[in-house]
């Protein structure tokens, strides 16, 4: 009795399940931000999922080319819409929306055409190094270019369909540059990806130091936001300006004040009037600029080369056997 030969069956890689979620999750995150504007919501993540689908179907790379794909094309997404907004606000929606997916559409045209180039690139996963950049110089310009007469529309006082044709036709001239090097992007996005894959490969390396210096944070704010209301307390009376009226401190408006102090960001919504809490104030600045200069210098020394005595000390050990 013969076997009935199986059929080969395509497996789908739990890397590209990740990468996709997170395509939906960043593209949908922009489709919300674009606020009420449909056209663009739903024209974005067309676009965005339709790139990643493509290259995962035709081209196989790796769920961090895949992220790599997506995360372009949801910048993408963003640097239209602020082009559609400055220059081009009359510009009718559903015109908008076709011209945000037509250089998308002639990026991935230009994929297929060359696509046992872009195959071969996709599958060697090699490093380029600096090669590609002089590539760059071949289709960098007349982006820019297109760009900038971008910003001459609005001296030529169109009305809506005026705006939208011109976007459209610049559209079209970016679908036509960016097809016609395709293969110099996807060198360019293989480079991206490998630099993403080399970072997160160190990720664990990096855990420890960077839970060390969220602690080493943690306890300044606490501590100072402790000293903050102690010495409101301790003299009985107001230290700061809340919104420009003397007030004292609630213990949560003293962490957040402490945070933002910490962070030097300085809102200005809180303010100290008091010589104590100045010096406490500076106190901390000094303290979390230290912190922040050490605490980077551990973190890049962290993400190097992996040593005998970061690998005893995750599996738990003081010392090396």
């Amino acid at each position: 009795m013969s076997i009935p030969p199986r059929h080969p069956t395509r497996r789908i890689d739990r890397h590209w399940l990740r990468a996709t979620a997170f395509t939906l999750v960043l593209v949908g995150l922009v489709g919300a931000a674009m606020g009420e504007d449909w056209h663009f919501s739903v024209a974005s993540i067309g676009a965005c999922v339709a790139g990643f689908g493509f290259f995962f179907l035709v081209f196989p790379g790796g769920s961090h080319f895949g992220v790599t794909v997506a995360n372009t094309l949801a910048v993408y997404a963003c640097v239209f819409v602020y082009f559609h907004e400055s220059n081009f606000p009359d510009a009718p929606g559903s015109l908008a929306a076709i011209a945000l997916g037509v250089p998308v559409g002639g990026f991935l045209l230009g994929c297929f055409l060359r696509r046992r180039q872009v195959s071969g690139l996709v599958r060697a996963r090699r490093h380029h190094e600096l090669t590609h950049l002089p590539r760059m110089s071949r289709w960098l310009p007349g982006l820019l270019l297109i760009g900038t007469l971008a910003f001459l529309e609005p001296r030529l006082n169109l009305g809506g369909l005026g705006q939208g044709l011109a976007l459209l036709a610049l559209s079209l001239l970016i679908a036509a540059l960016v097809g016609w090097a395709a293969r110099d992007l996807v060198l360019l996005l293989m480079d991206i990806a490998l630099v993403f894959e080399t970072v997160t490969a160190r990720i664990d390396r990096l855990i420890m130091p960077v839970m060390a210096f969220l602690t080493f944070y943690s306890l300044l704010v606490v501590v100072f936001a402790c000293f903050y209301r102690v010495a409101e307390m301790s003299i009985g009376g107001p230290l700061f300006l809340v919104h420009d009226h003397p007030a004292l401190l609630s213990f949560s408006e003293a962490l957040y004040f402490s945070v933002t102090t910490l962070a030097t960001v300085g809102y200005g919504d809180i303010t100290p009037v008091g010589p104590a809490v100045r010096a406490l104030a500076t106190l901390e600045v000094v303290a979390g600029l230290l912190l922040l200069l050490f605490g980077f210098g551990e973190i890049m020394r962290s993400g190097g080369p992996d040593t005998e005595h970061r690998r005893h000390l995750r599996r738990g050990t003081d010392e090396p056997e």
